[in-house]
């Protein structure tokens, strides 16, 4: 008896089981069959009547998008010896300064006492200099900043080490753009604008850069007057104020040390920028060591003439015009105390390397673990963004290209600016390879460092095209056309006409052949439609929970690939 209750039950709960099934599968179908008539209803009454547009003329290009952070570019960094103290801090970050104004007192022995630090340093790498012999030397003599050539006096077939014994240099850089007279009078006052005659008789608008025990220095730009000539000012009222010889402002001298010169890369009044090819040299034997020894000489000597400039000024004065970005802790930039008769016992006791590193005063923001930043100033005249470009554009883009910055901020204030930098060194995330790209342009008063911003980069463009809807274009593996007609009793495309494309946008795309302007096409337009399944949760049924809320793309329903409007791939229709 209980042998056959459980073969009952058994066969009862078979039954039970089959008509779920059986129900299950009813919904399917029924939802599926709803689903059907709802998209191709959809379908159909959106391609009632299709869209036509005219053949017209106009411009069209291609671009490369992305969005990053703004970035202040041209953040100057006053850096000095580690060891100089400072007295007393008289900006803080935020403040607005001018070129020349007063950022900080210094202790003057520690600035002393740093000078004759480095002044023996370089006396050591002169004899390690001295004693580096075997492998040869980079034969490429480049610049290490950017600057205006202002004297070259170095030629093809020179010796090296007699261009340096006779010049001291091979070449001299103009740093800040700017040379300077010093004439003896007492007729002008700072920041006066007076005019500067050159031996030629050509005129040039100057300004005196400060006064002072009876003289005064006055700055013209570097770009046309030339370096060493002799000159007369003149003051706004026609008084001549006295006569002088130009000199470099902001003075880098380009050196070497052995070899012959095979080639010269450079000419006078040329600007150049970091890392450009000055002189190319034969004959070189010295060790390969040597080339980072004149690195780090050039360097010690940078930051021996900071410190000159320090001393000479007698504190620590701004280079440019802008905004304080940063001012270094004043505990932090404290530290060994010398006295001030020592330091300069050792300042006086280094003979003519002091002289010869005080005849340059340039500057640069390469240091050693020797130097620290002071102080961090923002002239506030360039900005860049960089932004991350896919793996298919990277080879499109080229330094020069033009930009639109759109910045989300500012009510998407737009700016133009021009591509400075491509990074071609890939990064790989989640299968994507991305590579970089650095757009560079002019600050406006509201920018900020770290707002967001949109890039749009113009790759390519077509002047005056003949311009279709990129929907109305049908494409295949062996032609293109579009369709010049529309019969709205059959909903039949008519008039098909082969063509030739050009260039796409994603909006509008480019006809060279097939097409003239005023002709008409007709199309569906592309749009993507989301369908929900028509039915709720259908919990409450084993093994259905969380069917709720199913959805389905409809993908493209514009006309290419059929010529009939209502044609749904995939629903038979």
């Amino acid at each position: 008896m209980a042998k056959r209750m459980s073969k009952a039950a058994r066969k009862k709960r078979l039954i039970r089981v089959t008509l779920i099934i059986v129900i299950v599968l009813t919904l399917i179908v029924a939802a599926v069959n709803v689903l059907q008539k709802r998209v191709t209803d959809q379908m159909n009454e959106k391609n009632d009547t299709p869209t036509s547009a005219a053949v017209t003329r106009g411009s069209i290009s291609t671009t490369v998008s992305g969005s990053g952070n703004l970035t202040d570019e041209d953040v100057k960094e006053l850096k000095l010896h580690s060891d100089v103290e400072i007295d007393e801090i008289l900006v803080e970050a935020g403040d607005k300064v001018q070129e020349g104004d007063l950022l900080a007192t210094v202790n003057m022995s520690t600035v002393l006492s740093a000078m004759a630090d480095i002044q023996g340093k370089l006396n050591d790498l002169d004899d390690e200099i001295g004693d580096a012999t075997g492998d040869e030397l980079d034969s490429y003599i480049k610049s290490t900043i950017g600057g205006r050539v202002m004297k070259i006096f170095a030629a093809k077939g020179d010796d090296v080490s007699t261009v340096m014994y006779d010049h001291g240099a091979l070449a001299l850089l103009s740093l800040d753009g700017f040379l300077a007279v010093e004439i003896e009078t007492d007729l002008l006052e700072a920041e006066e604008a007076v005019t500067v005659t050159g031996s030629d008789g050509t005129a040039f608008d100057g300004r005196v850069e400060r006064t002072g025990n009876g003289m005064a220095v006055v700055l013209i730009s570097d770009e046309k007057a030339v370096y060493g000539d002799t000159v007369t000012v003149t003051n706004a009222a026609g008084t001549e104020a006295g006569t002088g010889e130009l000199y470099i402002h902001e003075q880098m001298k380009i050196t070497g040390i052995a070899g012959t010169i095979s080639s010269v890369y450079v000419r006078e009044n040329q600007k150049i920028n970091t890392g450009n090819r000055m002189f190319y040299l034969t004959d070189t034997s010295f060790s390969a060591n040597y080339t980072s020894l004149l690195e780090e000489r050039e360097e010690l000597v940078e930051q021996l003439q900071r410190l000159i400039k320090v001393y000479h000024d007698g504190a620590i004065l701004s280079d440019v015009s802008g905004t304080v970005s940063s001012v270094a802790d004043d505990s932090s930039a404290t530290g060994g105390t010398q006295s001030s008769d020592s330091a300069l016992s050792s300042f006086a006791a280094m003979g003519s390397y002091s002289s010869a590193a005080a005849s340059g005063t340039g500057t640069t923001d390469t240091s050693s673990d020797d130097e620290k930043v002071f102080f961090s100033i923002c002239p506030g005249t360039q900005m860049t963004v960089t932004i991350s470009v896919d793996e298919s554009d990277i080879l499109c883009l080229q330094v020069g290209q033009s930009a639109t910055i759109t910045v989300d901020a500012l009510d998407d204030e737009t700016v133009s600016g021009t591509v400075t930098e491509i990074d071609t060194t890939a990064t790989s995330s989640g299968g994507v390879t991305v590579y970089t790209a650095t757009v560079t342009f002019d600050k406006t008063e509201d920018m900020l460092s770290g707002m967001s911003a949109s890039v749009s980069i113009v790759i390519e463009g077509v002047e005056d095209a003949l311009l279709i809807p990129s929907d109305a274009l049908t494409q295949t593996r062996a032609s293109a056309y579009v369709y010049t007609g529309y019969n709205s009793e059959s909903g039949e495309f008519t008039g098909m006409v082969e063509v030739t494309s050009g260039m796409d946008n994603g909006e509008f795309v480019e006809i060279t052949g097939g097409l003239s302007e005023g002709d008409t096409v007709y199309y569906f337009e592309k749009e993507e439609n989301r369908f929900t399944f028509p039915f709720g949760n259908m919990g409450g049924m084993s093994g259905m929970s969380g069917m709720g809320g199913m959805s389905f793309d409809s993908g493209g329903t514009g006309n290419r690939g059929s010529n009939r409007p209502g044609s749904m791939p995939g629903f038979g229709g």
